[in-house]
């Protein structure tokens, strides 16, 4: 992790191999030192987004139908200056097939603390979301710093055989309390791994929303919300997702798979947590529930839409004493498997709807 006084978070995406060394050797027509010289450098194949420089309140930066194997170098500090724009709207769109992104050296900040009014996306100001990817096969990413997330970190969407590695992403400072639907990895995709993550976040580290084939391992989340399958909405599909040798420290939750209540046409289905260390868990070590709603649990789990297959294996660690170790509320769960559940300082497990019941229940 970096040093830094701001809220800082490093991203690194797949070192497939290492970066050839020659990367980042933009020519000077090929070098945007402004906002305004990125549109003159989108036909570039190798390109250098060159700080410091601010990109202008209401502006965004669009790196979409980049050439197939274009590179991306960024150096030093990029600032997003705080505007209007709301939650349909993202800072930074990076687009392609076979996009390499190099962030050594380089800072983007988004000005969160700007906007952080602990309402998040559902109301208050309005607030963007930060960094959406929607790139396609053999992608290399390394290394980048972001600080000052207004809202949803990365949005990861359109995108396939992603990996994305080594990233640091950390929202504490002074108004760190305020920062609401920060969360660190939005996944919408097939085929993404995240690994090597730290986080220091105020909403979910990982949320699976609609996707096929998510690996998260070896990742550190601290202060948010937990990792998460979900929530899981009307129509959509979550399947064959492993989050594995992960920490979860100081969060609301630690391992959480969510359904909406009225979810119609939806599955969750093929998931295993193995490896997982908890510490300081406020709320639930281990929550499984189909009464989600954004507003807040409901008691009455729908039954409409399936979760199937889950596998929990090696989760240890401490609840507080006002929190659960383990609450599952189900109206539609079949075929769950846990082994090792050893989680203590919080309230006797609750399991309702599951039958067989689980280890730990």
């Amino acid at each position: 992790m970096v040093a830094n006084s701001g809220n800082l978070f490093i991203l690194a995406v797949a070192l497939l191999g290492s970066v050839p060394s020659t990367f980042g050797a933009a020519t000077s027509a090929c070098t945007a030192t402004s906002y305004a010289a990125i549109a003159n450098v989108k036909s570039c194949t190798s390109i250098l987004l060159k700080g410091p420089f601010t990109v202008p309140a209401n502006k965004v930066v669009d790196l979409t139908g980049l050439k197939s194997g274009t590179t991306i170098q960024i150096t030093g500090t990029i600032t997003f200056a705080k505007g209007t724009l709301d939650k349909t709207n993202d800072l930074l769109t990076i687009g392609g097939s076979s996009i390499t992104v190099d962030g050594t050296g380089g800072t983007l900040d988004g000005n969160g603390p700007s906007y952080w009014d602990g309402l998040g996306g559902n109301g208050g100001v309005n607030k963007p979301k930060f960094i959406r990817l929607k790139i396609a096969g053999g992608t290399q990413n390394c290394w980048w710093k972001v600080v000052n997330s207004p809202i949803h970190t990365f949005s990861i969407s359109s995108s396939s055989s992603l990996t994305i590695s080594g990233v640091t992403i950390d929202n504490r400072g002074s108004k760190q309390s305020l920062g609401h639907n920060t969360d660190a990895f939005d996944v919408s995709s097939t085929g993404v791994t995240i690994t090597g993550a730290t986080v220091y976040n105020q909403d979910d580290c990982l949320a699976v929303n609609n996707a096929n084939g998510v690996n998260f391992t070896n990742n550190k989340c601290d202060g948010g919300h937990g990792i998460s399958i979900g929530s899981v909405k009307t129509g959509s599909t979550v399947k064959s997702v492993t989050v594995s040798d992960c920490t979860i420290s100081n969060s609301d939750n630690g391992v959480r798979i969510k359904m909406y209540n009225d979810a119609t046409g939806a599955s969750i289905d093929t998931i295993t947590y193995k490896n997982i260390a908890l510490s300081n868990i406020a709320k639930y070590g281990i929550v499984i529930q189909q009464d989600y709603t954004n507003s807040g649990a409901t008691g009455t789990p729908g039954t409409k839409s399936p979760i199937s297959n889950v596998v929990l294996n090696n989760i240890h660690g401490t609840v507080k004493s006002s929190g659960t170790n383990v609450y599952i509320l189900c109206g539609n769960c079949s075929k769950f498997t846990f082994s090792q559940i050893a989680i203590t300082g919080g309230k006797a497990a609750s399991c309702k709807g599951i039958s067989p019941k689980p280890t730990g229940c």
